[in-house]
């Protein structure tokens, strides 16, 4: 999943980057890509440590999936609390929330050194 949501952020995050620098919108659009491409790098990390078994990376994927349940939570707040930005923040809890069960399965566990 961690591999995923990296590939489709360093998407996402050239596409606002290239978008924000064109369009000169006093490098807001700049800078968000930029932040965007930096989580992008760091859940790309995450996914490669997680078919490693890298011990610090449980940690970091755990941490990881809550900063990603209180996102989509402020993402909804901010939309507004509308009915289409419940369905995205749905999947957006959902996600993550699959990833912490997995994370905390004593095999799982076991294979980051975490038992």
């Amino acid at each position: 999943m961690y591999l995923f949501l990296g590939i489709i952020g360093l998407l996402a995050g050239i596409t606002v980057f290239v978008a924000g620098t064109a369009l000169e919108v006093s490098g807001a659009g700049a800078f968000a890509g930029g932040i965007v491409i930096l989580v992008a790098l760091i859940n790309l990390a995450i996914g490669i440590g997680c078919f490693k078994g890298w011990g610090w990376v449980w940690t970091v994927a755990v941490l990881f999936a809550f900063i990603n349940i209180l996102i989509a939570f402020y993402n909804w707040w901010v939309a507004g609390h509308s009915m289409a930005g419940l369905t995205a923040t749905l999947v957006s809890i959902i996600i993550p929330l699959i990833i912490l069960w997995y994370l905390y399965r004593d095999n799982v566990k076991a294979f980051f050194g975490k038992t």
